[in-house]
């Protein structure tokens, strides 16, 4: 799926089975700042992890270098969730959706030019979800 936002150029999803279990301290939607146990970016090279379960969504970076944005989606919950990456105005730059309890899927976004995001995870899939900003950094 292309989208027409500047600097956002295309949205993607690619799904694989496994169960990957986090250690990673969490936050939610009412927390600010990083989360324990969050780094302030993302390494280089790799996919960010995101555990999310019926009640948090931890995601491992708060940023991310501008270019192909990888989030590795594990479902630790119950419930069939949904992962988001919002732009402002709330205009969905990537979404992975139906991760099963135990699964996990990636969502992969390329983003051009620097700005902030939010992330969201949507236990159960319904409602406006436990979300976190997330910013952009540098060009491509």
């Amino acid at each position: 799926m292309s989208l027409s936002r500047p600097g956002v150029v295309l949205a993607s999803t690619v799904g694989s089975v496994g169960l990957t279990v986090l250690a990673l301290a969490g936050c939610s939607a009412s927390s600010g700042g990083t989360p324990a146990g969050a780094t302030s970016s993302a390494s280089v090279g790799g996919p960010i992890a995101v555990d999310q379960s019926d009640t948090e969504c931890r995601v491992a970076a708060t940023t991310a270098a501008a270019g192909t944005i990888t989030f590795r989606v594990t479902n630790t919950g119950s419930k069939v969730n949904e992962f988001y990456l919002y732009a402002s105005g709330d205009r969905i730059v990537g979404e992975v959706e139906n991760i099963a309890p135990g699964l996990s899927r990636e969502l992969e976004v390329k983003i051009t030019e620097p700005g902030s995001f939010q992330t969201a995870c949507k236990p159960g899939m319904v409602g406006d979800g436990i979300r976190a900003a997330f910013t952009v950094t540098g060009t491509t």
